[in-house]
């Protein structure tokens, strides 16, 4: 009888070890001692590739590859560090994450007065990671990098010094006067502006360009708009 129970304890043991296999674990940033946000950064053999979920930051994408090796939208190789909760990419200047949270398939991490940021991976060779690859550079349409944390966020255009400010409430305002614009909203790729329905050519948390009747507009996020529309330039 005991040895039947032993067998039986040992069953659910190893029922529960395959259940528990391949989900994710999530370590606090301040947990992480030396090269340990690494195993989770990139593989000893394959590189790891991560989507930009939420927040604004220039790297859509990161992948990190073995030999600290990583790539980002920029296309420039670079390489990466990584001390404890502290990631290093090396691009023209050092930029150095704070990571809050990190898993086999989240890391959420950030710069100092910046967003939050999320990445989700992508396992190579899938097809929700070929998918990204086919979009590249045009991720997926997602009315979500309009939408700011409280009201609403700045876009400014990439020739000349006008900015619009993408509002929460759906409108439209002129970033230096306050002035409504128009109203807006998003449907798949189509950006009604007003009553005029155009077509976006690319979304993603820095980059907004759409065809304005034949006439392409570029946009640049330059960050959060204040309640009433305007855009206060942090000196």
């Amino acid at each position: 009888m005991r040895a039947i129970k032993q067998l039986t304890w040992v069953a659910i043991a190893a029922i529960s070890l395959i259940a528990c296999k391949g989900k994710d674990t999530i370590k606090a940033g301040s947990s992480l001692k030396g090269q340990d946000a690494n195993t989770y950064l990139a593989e000893k053999e394959k590189e790891k590739y991560w989507q930009l979920e939420t927040g604004h930051d220039y790297n859509a994408y990161l992948t990190f590859k073995p030999g600290n090796n990583i790539v980002t939208p920029v296309g420039t190789p670079m390489t990466y560090a990584v001390d404890g909760d502290k990631l290093t990419i090396k691009d023209f200047k050092d930029y150095v994450y704070s990571i809050y949270e990190i898993g086999n398939g989240k890391l959420v991490m950030g710069l100092p007065g910046k967003d939050t940021l999320t990445y989700l991976f992508y396992e190579p060779g899938s097809d929700a990671f070929k998918k990204r690859n086919e979009e590249y550079p045009n991720f997926e349409v997602k009315s979500k990098w309009l939408k700011g944390k409280r009201y609403g966020t700045t876009w400014k255009f990439s020739e000349g010094d006008k900015a619009y400010s993408y509002m929460n409430d759906g409108t439209i305002i002129d970033a230096a006067t306050a002035r409504k614009i128009t109203d807006w909203k998003v449907e798949g790729s189509t950006l009604h502006f007003g009553t005029n329905k155009l077509t976006i050519s690319r979304l993603s948390p820095v980059f907004f360009d759409y065809d304005a009747l034949g006439v392409p507009v570029k946009m640049n996020y330059i960050g959060e708009a204040n309640a009433d529309g305007t855009f206060t330039w942090k000196k």
